[in-house]
């Protein structure tokens, strides 16, 4: 098992284990993504579909969110990586596939999100999925969407396209639902 380690706050340095299977988003990728994110982060509940290792979500809360909900399939070296770093309650391991966590955080009331971080593998989304995330997101909220240097970015009826940013093999496209209330830096 490879790991990533946690670039800044609270839980910096800290080495997350990596599933067999994973292919996780470089160090050099989630710092500028964080970096765009910038204060946004502060205070924000996010949602991780495809966790994977759960590096996004945990270093969203290490830099100071409130809650991260992770969602993966395969959740055991997730809920290692929570264990091991000392998460507490603002951490929720969800174990599910992306669309029917998206569905059940819906039909429960689940207070909607601020930042929504989505790494569907080998794919672009399928159609409609993208408007049910929508759905948990805040009106001022964003949705990343990576995708693979040759990934289609899929268009959406309920959200904007409001950047493309590209960092060696990924690409992060930022969708809000209110494209003048969510600008990125």
């Amino acid at each position: 098992m490879s790991g990533v380690r946690i670039g800044a706050g609270r839980w910096k340095g800290r080495l997350l284990g990596v599933p067999e299977e994973a292919r996780p988003t470089s160090a050099r990728a989630r710092e500028a993504l964080f970096d765009i994110l910038g204060p946004r982060v502060a205070g924000a509940r996010v949602l991780d579909l495809y966790a994977g290792s759960g590096a996004i979500g945990l270093e969203a809360v290490s830099r100071g969110a409130a809650r991260a909900v992770l969602v993966d399939r395969d959740v055991g070296v997730l809920r290692e990586n929570v264990a091991r770093i000392g998460a507490g309650t603002e951490i929720e391991v969800f174990e599910s596939d992306a669309g029917g966590a998206v569905r059940t955080l819906g039909s429960r009331g689940e207070p909607p999100f601020d930042v929504v971080f989505s790494d569907p593998p080998y794919a672009a989304p399928e159609d409609g999925d993208l408007e049910r995330v929508a759905a948990l997101l805040t009106r001022d909220g964003i949705l990343i969407l990576q995708l693979d240097e040759t990934g289609e970015i899929p268009p959406s009826p309920s959200l904007r396209l409001v950047d493309v940013r590209r960092y060696g093999r990924n690409r992060f496209a930022f969708y809000a639902r209110d494209a003048q209330k969510a600008p990125i830096r």
